[in-house]
C-alpha cells in the first residue's frame, strides 16, 4: 500500500471492525449459552459501588469439600453433573457445562462476573437491596465455558423491574 489515503482508511477501520467482530462474538455468547442464576452479596455492606460499577461476589454454590483444590491456578467450575472446581487442565469429560476462571489466592473460585454496571440514578437503591441480600445474577454460558451476565436479578425479578414497582 503506497498510496496514503488508503493507509489512512485501512487505519481507521481496522480498530471498527474489531470492536463490531467483539461486539458480535460476545452478543452470540450470551444468546447461545444456558441461563444460570447465582446469588450475590456485597464484599462490603457499606461500600459495593465503584463508580458505576456494582462490585460483588459469587456464591456459584460449591461445597467447600469440592472448592479449589490450591491457589493461584487456572480452573474451571464443572455445574453439570456435579458442582466442583478443577484446575482448568484436569476437567473431567463428563463435566456438561463449566466455567473459565481461576482459583485465587485464597483459594476462591472467582470467573470475572463480579461487577455489574448501574445507572448513577440507581445506585443507592439497588446497593441497600443487594446488602440485604436480595440479589443475583442471571448469566450465559457457552458450551467452551465462557461466560455473560444478562441481568442483575433483585427478589427474582430484572433491577429495572424492580425499581418500577417502587
Amino acid at each position: 500500500m503506497k498510496n496514503p489515503q488508503l493507509r489512512l482508511v485501512a487505519a481507521l477501520l481496522f480498530p471498527i471492525v474489531v470492536l463490531a467482530t467483539n461486539t458480535w462474538m460476545y452478543q452470540q455468547q450470551r444468546s447461545a449459552g444456558e441461563t444460570f442464576k447465582f446469588p450475590i452479596e456485597g464484599f462490603d455492606p457499606r461500600d459495593l459501588l465503584s463508580g458505576h460499577y456494582l462490585f460483588y461476589k459469587v456464591d456459584y454454590g460449591v461445597p467447600s469439600a469440592n472448592a479449589c483444590p490450591t491457589s493461584d491456578i487456572a480452573a474451571a467450575l464443572c455445574l453439570r453433573p456435579e458442582k466442583r472446581v478443577y484446575p482448568a487442565d484436569e476437567r473431567p469429560a463428563n463435566c456438561e457445562i463449566y466455567v473459565q476462571g481461576e482459583c485465587d489466592a485464597n483459594s476462591v473460585f472467582t470467573a470475572g462476573l463480579n461487577r455489574f454496571y448501574i445507572p448513577q440514578g440507581y445506585a443507592s437503591q439497588l446497593e441497600a437491596k443487594i446488602a440485604d441480600k436480595k440479589g443475583e445474577i442471571e448469566v450465559s454460558i457457552d458450551k467452551r465455558g465462557n461466560a455473560a451476565i444478562l441481568d442483575l436479578l433483585i427478589d427474582g425479578k430484572s433491577w429495572k423491574e424492580t425499581l418500577q414497582d417502587e
